[in-house]
């Protein structure tokens, strides 16, 4: 897009950003362009991702036995930092208690942000069920990180994933599809993964990326026809509300199935009144996915709201 044609689209779009109470986030959150081409998600072998596997034999160690019952998972802090050889590459939020094997979940931090904080929110919003890998976003200086391409954030989605599995072996449950989430700049990423790798991305979450909605509105139509199948749009601020309507419409319109969770906060970040809101919705999200058959929903009643699309004949 050149000069004189961003500055129309901010234009366009500049009263829903005044709209939007932000926190602090990345000062050029934006979508990289969709001609953008990005490849399936292909985890490497995960003996390349860490060295010195002490941890895999803690792991092992509470694995044993698969033929009766395991030993709750443990030995690990709640949230683990997540190496391959010497770098840094994302951290692992552990289901901690765990007696049988859990799948793996994804979550994309948003523009000026690092995962070591947004991963704590995903384990709440979560009940701490999965393990919820949060890979290390791009950029030089790690208090704001953000992405670059879909590309370069599928082979860090890789290398955290190979990691999470080197470590903690047989408790990952091996699933042909993966729940995959994101918020601000991490959510205009989603968008991007989910309508090149459908089948990886069956269920996702859009979390108010209305800075720059453009991904979020186009993706719907080869993300459905794939095989995606259910998405939840968050919006955490009232000036984000008009752009994920209109995405969760146009999966509706794909004869997909959508839900706007709407936060009770108008801050732009996945505060505990955001985190409060999505675990509503959650039992929604990954009902009949794989590998989350043993999810335990909230039974309280718990803040914001929920719209729900579908297409109507």
């Amino acid at each position: 897009m050149c000069a004189a044609e961003r500055i129309e689209y901010l234009a366009a779009i500049g009263l829903m950003l005044f709209a939007v109470a932000c926190a602090p986030h990345a000062p050029a959150e934006r979508a990289i362009p969709l001609g953008d081409w990005s490849p399936p998600l292909v985890v490497s072998d995960a003996s390349n991702a860490r060295d010195g596997s002490d941890a895999q034999g803690a792991a092992d160690t509470g694995a044993a036995g698969d033929a009766g019952e395991r030993a709750p998972l443990g030995g690990f802090p709640e949230q683990l930092e997540l190496l391959d050889g010497k770098d840094k590459v994302g951290v692992v939020s552990v289901p901690l208690g765990a007696r049988e094997p859990r799948p793996i979940m994804i979550v994309l931090h948003g523009g000026s942000e690092k995962p070591e904080r947004a991963c704590p929110a995903w384990r709440g919003i979560t009940e701490a069920y999965p393990f919820v890998i949060c890979p290390r976003g791009w950029g030089g200086n790690e208090s704001r990180l953000g992405w670059r391409n879909p590309s370069d954030t599928n082979q860090r989605i890789a290398r955290a994933v190979a990691a999470t599995k080197k470590t903690f072996g047989s408790w990952v449950e091996d699933t042909r599809s993966l729940v995959l989430a994101g918020f601000s700049m991490g959510a205009s990423q989603v968008a991007q993964l989910a309508r090149r790798d459908p089948q990886t991305y069956r269920r996702i979450v859009v979390g108010d990326s209305a800075h720059d909605p453009r991904a979020a509105l186009e993706f719907a139509g080869e993300w459905v026809t794939g095989g995606g199948e259910r998405a939840l749009f968050l919006c955490t601020t009232s000036g984000c509300e008009p752009s994920m309507r209109a995405a969760a419409r146009n999966v509706a319109r794909e004869r997909g199935h959508a839900r706007l969770n709407i936060a009770p906060t108008q801050v732009h970040a996945l505060s505990d009144g955001a985190v409060q809101s999505m675990r509503r919705d959650w039992a929604w999200l990954v009902d009949g996915a794989e590998g989350w058959d043993r999810y335990a929903p909230p039974s309280e009643t718990l803040p914001g709201k929920t719209e729900e699309f579908a297409l109507q004949f």
